[in-house]
């Protein structure tokens, strides 16, 4: 020891070490240690739990609140069937399985690869055409539902093949709302009217993977069938016959749905408007023109974008960044003063107040003239009666419902000019009319990003803001430093 004792180096570093420098050194090396290790006990704790937060614009990797809600009635056992080669799987899909696993523990997953098990799928196969991989098969107690993987995105072709949207989680709720029930409700479209059928639209494929069965009534040859939830008239080019109207008012009266699409080119609804003036509304003829160029779209007044009023139907629409919805040459719909004494009339869409009504078609002037009818004006309304006669099991109360738009294009601007907002709307109102809100917000996420829709009142709040307020700002907050440097 006496060894030690006398080396002066051993010294000089026994030394060292109780100098200040060394000490806080040595302190903010445990500190630092300790938040390290803080940080790593921190991470694995949280890695313990499914945690995510999902930062896309239209929420496309969270499950919407009427999924949930779905899945928090679900009391028998669902299996979903994932027909994958192993390596092979759509992360996007299986996020989104995922969620319906932690959700519900009523349903279950098995990752099968078709090549494999060929045998399993054929009892899947219904037309023997073969089953895609990367399908989905929901099975449960009444019955099964096919997902393929053209079902759960749309896609847009311009020499790339691109995805504009995701419909994973609607496709797969609808199928366990299916396999849930084991009831396809049947919708009619009235015919012999002149009118452009839905199936032009693709819209009878598109509704049988929504869980609806679309059918054709001509109510001149036939009465309505007691298993019609809805009846449908889309842009008719000719009026009912009084015999047609009054099939309808009974089955209204008997607590059915209706939903309307009017085209401005028939000029006379004498009947039609007989059938909806009992439940306080009536068609408008003539075009709406807007003013406002917040309003309007394609440099043409008739193409108009208009504002939504909060309802069941549109409460998914009320979302600023999603594409606006988009109506081309639509009619005015009127509250009448008299109607039934029970009779709820709900506008969906209206338009701003500078716009007008042009009755007459030849004039082609920019601006009101006489005879135009100044709005607002009310391009959808919902109507609400209770009644007697038809209940909905899941209502007791019986209801007649109506929804009546003044577009007849609605579903064309949808499809052909690609406004996913317009078939959400046609979608939202057939949920509703049919009493399924728990689905009326199921709808596709959008990977568009469309234009902001910015009404006069926005343009001039963010011009004054950009333009004068934040330039004026930086102006004198630099001005005050100048001065302040300059006396120092």
């Amino acid at each position: 020891m006496k060894f030690f004792k006398n080396i002066s180096g051993l010294e000089k570093i026994r030394e060292s070490f109780s100098t200040r420098h060394v000490k806080y050194g040595g302190y903010a090396a445990l500190i630092s240690l300790g938040v390290l290790i803080a940080l790593l006990m921190l991470n694995l704790l949280i890695g313990q739990f499914p945690m995510q937060l999902d930062l896309t614009r239209n929420q496309i990797f969270s499950l919407s609140d009427q999924t949930l809600e779905i899945l928090d009635q679900l009391d028998s056992p669902i299996k979903f069937y994932g027909l994958w080669t192993p390596g092979t799987e759509n992360p996007v899909v299986m996020d989104t399985i995922s969620q319906y696993l932690s959700r519900s523990r009523h349903i279950t997953l098995d990752i099968l690869d078709p090549d494999r098990n060929p045998g399993f799928t054929m009892r899947y196969d219904r037309e023997r055409r073969g089953i895609s991989q990367g399908s989905i098969i929901v099975e449960g107690d009444m019955g099964f539902r096919l997902i393929t993987p053209f079902e759960m995105f749309d896609f847009f072709n311009m020499g790339d093949l691109s995805v504009t949207d995701v419909m994973v989680e609607r496709r797969i709720s609808n199928a366990i709302l299916f396999v849930g029930t084991g009831t396809t409700p049947v919708i009619y479209e009235l015919t012999g009217h002149g009118q452009t059928s839905l199936s032009f639209f693709g819209i009878y494929e598109y509704l049988d993977r929504e869980n609806y069965d679309m059918r054709q009534i001509n109510l001149m040859l036939s009465d309505i069938p007691d298993d019609a939830t809805v009846i449908v008239i889309y842009g008719p080019q000719r009026d009912l016959a009084p015999m047609e109207a009054d099939k309808l008012l009974e089955y209204l009266d008997n607590g059915g749905r209706l939903m309307v699409f009017a085209d401005y080119n028939i000029r006379e609804l004498t009947n039609l408007n007989r059938v909806l003036a009992s439940f306080g509304i009536a068609y408008n003829y003539g075009i709406v023109h807007e003013r406002d160029p917040s309003y309007f779209t394609m440099m043409d007044s008739s193409v108009v974008l208009p504002d939504v009023i909060e309802h069941d139907i549109t409460n998914a629409l009320l979302n600023k960044e999603r594409t606006p919805i988009m109506f081309i040459t639509a009619m005015s719909i009127s509250e009448l003063p008299t109607r039934r004494r029970q009779t709820e009339v709900i506008p969906l869409l209206h338009s701003s107040s500078g716009a007008f009504l042009r009755s007459d078609l030849n004039i082609t002037a920019a601006d009101v003239i006489g005879g135009d009818t100044l709005g607002p004006h009310i391009y959808a309304v919902a109507v609400e009666d209770p009644g007697t006669g038809w209940i909905n099991p899941m209502d007791p109360e019986p209801q007649t419902r109506i929804v009546a738009f003044g577009d007849a294009n609605i579903l064309m601007t949808a499809l052909r000019l690609g406004i996913p907002a317009n078939m959400d709307l046609f979608m939202n109102s057939l949920t509703w009319l049919h009493d399924r809100q728990e689905t009326g917000s199921v709808r596709s996420r959008s990977h568009i990003v469309g234009p902001m829709h910015l009404t006069m009142t926005n343009v001039i709040t963010y011009g004054v803001l950009f333009i004068g307020v934040i330039p004026i700002a930086f102006f004198v907050s630099g001005f005050v430093v100048w001065l302040k440097r300059r006396h120092l």
